[in-house]
């Protein structure tokens, strides 16, 4: 979109749930028409491109000032909307939403095999690192400006403020607050002349947010729900999300994956995420938003955003305790550790031993940790310490060490683990149906509250998102909010353990292309035996090593 005095031009994918009201504060009023685009053009024209700061929604913007001569690009606070760009030296050759149209643009295909120890950690690459060289991801909250004379890169900073703790707030006020800002949030995203669907889980998240959309809009919200063929009540949600939708009043359909599927399905989905990840829920996801176009939808809400802040995940519980461990001697350590043959237990294990924050958070994070990579990898020479380095750059440069251990690791993986891993899959996944997700957990107000609570507000060592549950609590059952966290993934331990593993551990070890040439088929050997004799549970190691054959044998 140009602006009038043809200075601007815009190129926007996303939705800008405030733009209403960031159109009452504009001089401009010779509106063509109704859309936020229109609006944040003129927004940008009259307050500068910093002015985004002001964006509550969902984005990827690229700006041409044709006065300046330069470009800027910009992505949402919490990079829920992708945005790539390439370039050579500081030179920027292009930018686009997807990796594979910088290669239609003349970007030569290049393996780089830099982070690999990084994703094999963490399972997936943080920004702005891919795994092709010469193309970047944009990182969250971030604003890069191109000087369009000398095409460089003259620029790049962030336009997001994390908010101080504020210790002073009464639970009673925060309950309040929170309350207030969610039905706002959930209000400003139900916006559009499109009749709008809802993923449903059988968690609490997704079933207080369809219970304030009900309450907002008065009407019939269809839900949908992904399960499998099997017999299962640790994984399958089915049930639960059943009952949670007669509770709350809404229809609910089941998506039903089968195992026979999977080994079809998953090239295809790595494919259009063109990143290797190490989350299973692509295939809930992919089934889901199929289902939900062919039924007419073209806008879904989700749950997703609410472990991140509000503290959801096991590993946040001990961080606090943990930190004011003394040290225990590495002998006693290590005696646990191989006594005990769980891979949860080895992870906390290896944390324990740390003092330093970012490599305590590094082990907690690892699936595979620093003795397993040199063993798995043919590479000599492995940086195991860039993982470490790129998480202490993370800690100072959101200035973590003023918080506690929890308040910063959910700081960190609101911007990490969220924006490059989950939502990615989401939008890649959902936008290949046609479908619009939403995340109104996400919303800008919203996470800024969030974010400025005190960790004794949302987790503890027997106790996790407890102002979220109290929100809850007013509006649900507690059969609805306490019951057991069954995760949205797929059961790969048992299909591992089956046929499914044996033509993947067929594939794998066989392998002459590049991941034979990476990883020691003997080690993948050892990983898919143990797994298959049920003496450790490696179904994510080896879910996380195929994603990376499939995307492989795609792109190269």
């Amino acid at each position: 979109m140009h602006s009038e005095n043809e200075r601007y031009t815009l190129i926007f994918n996303g939705e800008i749930y405030n733009h209403q009201d960031l159109k009452q504060k504009l001089s401009f009023k010779n509106f063509k028409g109704h859309s936020d685009t229109e609006t944040i053009l003129y927004y940008i024209q009259e307050f500068g491109i910093e002015s985004i700061k002001d964006f509550n929604g969902i984005f990827a913007i690229a700006l041409l000032d044709k006065k300046q001569n330069k470009l800027f690009l910009a992505r949402d606070p919490f990079g829920v909307k992708p945005l790539y760009y390439s370039k050579k030296g500081e030179k920027l050759i292009n930018f686009a939403s997807e990796i594979k149209p910088l290669f239609k643009l003349g970007v030569k295909k290049e393996f780089n095999a830099i982070y690999l120890p990084t994703y094999l950690k963490l399972r997936y690459l943080p920004a702005p690192h891919t795994f092709f060289k010469n193309i970047y991801k944009v990182k969250t909250a971030t604003i890069i400006t191109v000087d369009l004379t000398s095409q460089s890169i003259i620029e790049e900073k962030s336009f997001h403020n994390i908010p101080s703790i504020n210790n002073k707030l009464k639970k009673e006020e925060a309950l309040e607050q929170y309350e207030f800002l969610l039905k706002k949030a959930v209000k400003s995203q139900l916006m559009g002349d499109v009749p709008i669907s809802m993923l449903l889980s059988g968690g609490v998240d997704s079933a207080l947010l369809a219970k304030f959309i009900v309450d907002e809009t008065n009407t019939n919200l269809k839900t949908y729900t992904g399960g499998y063929q099997i017999n299962d009540n640790t994984i399958n949600e089915l049930e639960d999300a059943e009952q949670s939708a007669k509770i709350i009043g809404v229809e609910n359909e089941k998506v039903l994956i089968e195992e026979s599927s999977f080994l079809e399905v998953f090239p295809k989905l790595v494919k259009s995420i063109e990143e290797p990840l190490g989350s299973t829920s692509i295939f809930p996801i992919h089934y889901l938003a199929k289902k939900i176009n062919e039924d007419g939808f073209k806008v879904t809400l989700t749950g997703q955003g609410v472990d991140e802040p509000w503290g959801g995940y096991l590993r946040y519980k001990p961080q606090n305790s943990i930190e004011n461990l003394s040290k225990l001697p590495l002998p006693l350590l290590n005696t646990i550790q191989s006594k005990i043959k769980k891979d949860g237990v080895r992870r906390a294990i290896n944390a324990i031993a740390k003092t330093n924050r970012a490599e305590r958070f590094n082990e907690s994070y690892s699936l595979f940790d620093d003795k397993m990579l040199k063993s798995l990898l043919r590479q000599n020479n492995i940086d195991t310490n860039q993982t470490v380095d790129l998480l202490s750059k993370k800690i100072e440069t959101y200035r973590l060490n003023d918080r506690n251990a929890v308040e910063a690791m959910m700081v960190l993986d609101a911007r990490m683990n969220l924006s490059d891993d989950l939502l990615l899959y989401t939008d890649k996944i959902s936008m290949q149906s046609s479908l619009e997700t939403r995340v109104p957990f996400l919303d800008i107000e919203l996470m800024a509250f969030a974010e400025s609570l005190p960790s004794h507000l949302k987790t503890g060592l027997f106790k996790s998102k407890w102002l979220h549950k109290k929100l809850a609590e007013k509006h649900l059952p507690n059969e609805v909010i306490y019951r057991k966290k069954r995760g949205f993934y797929a059961p790969t331990k048992s299909w591992f353990e089956g046929s499914t593993g044996e033509v993947l551990e067929e594939k794998l070890i066989s392998d002459t292309g590049l991941f034979g040439k990476l990883f020691r088929k003997e080690e993948i050997e050892k990983y898919f035996k143990l797994h298959r004799t049920k003496k450790v549970n490696y179904e994510k190691q080896l879910y996380l090593l195929s994603s990376f054959y499939f995307w492989t044998k795609e792109f190269f």
